[in-house]
């Protein structure tokens, strides 16, 4: 009896514990882009829990005898194999220093899936269904703050301006509106998980679609009608997202976004974009360097930047504004450029392939819990659609939505895995 009791505080310990490490990674998140311009120091937050998936994983391999498991089905192998692609290109190429670039570039590359463990482990006591009225009241009151201020920058021009359609798009104290944007996503995807469990959610849902919009960013817009669409799937018809209901996304978020990717791709600027000529290089240089691309730390991403790339000057790029040497401040705008660049196309297939296992993994959930399984899916297709206009899974913006991601997939695990142990006890 004893015994029993004191596991009971042991439980209970784990869960508050688990709930209090949540309000200081939701309010740490919430601030990190206004810290760092202030501390730097604030800036490696989202590098750090990424980096801790590393002695979690060597704890869980402890736990298990040192013997390595491979999901069945899951991404892990895809993962890499998208690796070695690159890790060969560098070696064999050698346009990049292998430790002070080549490597670090690399961790850039896994952070999102690392973080995606990280999360799984650190919230893995997380009770939503105990602690929801508390999430909700932190979501609330973020929310009101959001608006209050957003109406008085509107009123007295408080914070830096930025202008779209004639109007001021949010952008507030943050560095840029992507950033308001991804953590009103960030909410709108832990209110979505904890809905089953309060009243009011949906109102809160569309309250904080609205702040998204006005930002009046074309990813802002896509990222909202994708919401609306899941919702509509998930939570009204109760069905699972397959494949190619996904795909019909593609035409919408399209039509959003159709004035940037005609001012950027279509119009007369483009051989002056540094997004055109990314992507347009990127080809070339897959080509060129086939099949394994040019090398982690090579092309697109921050660290060509920081170590001035020679591809740049090969490919004649490194005049094009935002790609200059010293002020490449446009280089890792982009995301698939850098896969296909850095990795060449088998990379580049094999990371579709992770993101294909990341989407059935994400399938599983739907039989554990359906506001799980869209708050899931709204991650994966927030990723997808900011991977169209900037670094998105390299993004560390990105890290909070992976730990979030890696707290879903772990709850709907544990739950198939207590009905496996409950059936094979009977």
């Amino acid at each position: 009896m004893e015994n029993s009791l004191t596991m009971q505080r042991q439980e209970e310990n784990k869960t508050k514990n688990a709930y209090v490490f949540f309000v200081l990674f939701f309010y740490l998140f919430l601030a990190r882009d206004w810290l760092e311009v202030h501390w730097s120091i604030f800036g490696y937050i989202d590098d750090l829990l990424a980096v801790l998936a590393i002695p979690l994983w060597l704890m869980n391999l402890y736990a298990n005898k040192f013997v390595i498991r491979l999901r069945r089905g899951g991404y892990g192998i895809y993962l890499m194999l998208f690796t070695l692609c690159g890790v060969l290109g560098t070696l064999v190429y050698h346009y990049q220093p292998l430790i002070q670039c080549a490597l670090p570039d690399l961790f850039l590359c896994l952070k999102f899936w690392l973080a995606i463990y990280t999360g799984r482990y650190v919230f893995q006591y997380l009770r939503v269904d105990l602690y929801a009225k508390k999430i909700f009241f932190h979501i609330r009151i973020v929310t009101w703050i959001f608006t209050i201020l957003i109406i008085l920058d509107n009123i007295f021009f408080l914070f830096p301006e930025s202008i779209r359609y004639g109007l001021r798009s949010t952008q507030l104290f943050y560095t840029h509106p992507t950033v308001f944007v991804s953590l009103c996503l960030l909410m709108v995807v832990i209110l979505i998980s904890i809905k089953d469990y309060i009243n009011g959610s949906t109102k809160y849902l569309i309250w904080l679609c609205l702040l998204i919009c006005t930002t009046l960013r074309s990813k802002a817009f896509g990222a909202v009608m994708a919401i609306v669409l899941i919702y509509y799937f998930t939570i009204i018809r109760k069905k699972k997202i397959k494949l190619r209901t996904f795909l019909m996304f593609i035409p919408l978020v399209i039509a959003v976004a159709w004035e940037q990717i005609e001012f950027y791709f279509l119009s007369s600027v483009q051989f002056d974009s540094a997004r055109y000529q990314l992507l347009v290089k990127a080809v070339y240089i897959a080509f060129d360097h086939f099949p394994f691309g040019a090398g982690f730390g090579t092309y697109a991403s921050y660290f060509s930047a920081i170590f001035y790339s020679p591809l740049y000057n090969l490919y004649r790029i490194s005049n094009v504004y935002g790609l200059r040497e010293g002020a490449a401040f446009f280089v890792n705008d982009s995301f698939w450029p850098t896969i296909l660049g850095e990795t060449g196309w088998i990379g580049m297939l094999f990371y579709l392939l992770v993101l294909w296992a990341l989407f059935k993994q994400i399938q599983k959930i739907k039989e554990y819990n359906l506001a799980f399984y869209m708050s899931a899916l709204c991650i994966l297709a927030y990723e997808m659609i900011a991977s169209a206009a900037e670094s998105a899974f390299f993004h560390p913006l990105a890290i909070s939505l992976a730990m979030w991601l890696g707290f879903l997939m772990q709850a709907a695990d544990r739950n198939v895995k207590m009905i496996g142990d409950e059936y094979n006890s009977k």
